[in-house]
């Protein structure tokens, strides 16, 4: 009897339960991010692997488009990033990525994580590995607590960051 708990408490959640999502993390519509690291670090693939581990089989990667899946999907995308070489010396690097959840093509929920490092030793690419790790993290608690709402209406998000400019606080 106590297999047979056990055994419930690992196995992921059923098939109804199940969110899908993309492999990689997308830029939002006209924003180019930093594009040598978008290029030369893997960081929008490590993510979703990262929310599909931490989430504990709460969500499911997958190659087909979302807009056309029945059931939950989750759209993720970089609405600001900064990264650059340098470590500590080059200033913070930071990322703000919003998850939109879907229930059969009806927006249901929205979050907005923002992460920043400052490591003195570690360059760009592995800065933004830590800041998706951490991200991944936040979507998955958001995701398991259950609480969704619709944050954000627009498309757009309604503060602009540039290098220079203070970011947003976490929300």
């Amino acid at each position: 009897m106590f297999a047979l708990c056990l055994t419930a408490l690992t196995m992921p959640a059923i098939a109804g339960d199940v969110i899908l999502t993309s492999p990689r993390v997308t830029l939002r519509e006209g924003y180019v991010g930093s594009p040598e690291f978008m290029k030369e670090c893997d960081w929008a693939a490590e993510l979703p692997a990262h929310l599909v581990e931490y989430s504990q089989g709460l969500v499911v990667l997958t190659d087909q488009d979302l807009q056309n899946l029945p059931g939950r999907t989750l759209r993720l995308r970089i609405m600001h990033m900064r990264s650059a070489d340098g470590g500590g010396f080059s200033g913070p690097k930071w990322a703000t990525v919003r998850a939109e959840l879907f229930q059969d093509g009806k927006l249901v929920g929205q979050y907005q994580p923002y992460r920043q490092t400052m490591t003195l030793f570690r360059g760009g690419c592995s800065s933004l590995s830590k800041i998706s790790d951490a991200l991944a993290g936040d979507i998955a608690t958001w995701l398991r607590r259950g609480s969704f709402s619709v944050q954000f209406t627009d498309e757009q998000n309604r503060i602009e960051i540039g290098p220079d400019e203070d970011v947003p606080p976490i929300q």
